[in-house]
């Protein structure tokens, strides 16, 4: 049996924007691919980069911040050491 629980839906209607940003946080690249995210993080790591998501919820006309954009720079750092290649 497993003691993982989740609140959230197999799959979410909310919009994923990612953000490679400077270590003074001035937008590098963004959009919503996040294989050319992770490639621009990559590029830009010797300038300290550090690669952000954010969720967005949208209607007919209007996109709206959910939460908090999320520093996910170390979980793809962790990922090159272990041998995953993008």
């Amino acid at each position: 049996m497993s003691n993982i629980y989740t609140i959230h839906p197999p799959k979410s209607d909310l919009i994923l924007l990612y953000e490679v940003v400077d270590k003074q946080g001035r937008g590098i690249w963004g959009g919503a691919d996040n294989l050319e995210a992770i490639k621009w993080l990559r590029i830009n790591l010797r300038d300290e980069a550090r690669l952000l998501v954010s969720a967005w919820d949208s209607d007919e006309e209007d996109a709206h911040l959910v939460g908090q954009s999320i520093d996910i720079t170390g979980i793809v750092l962790e990922a090159f050491k272990e041998g995953l290649r993008v």
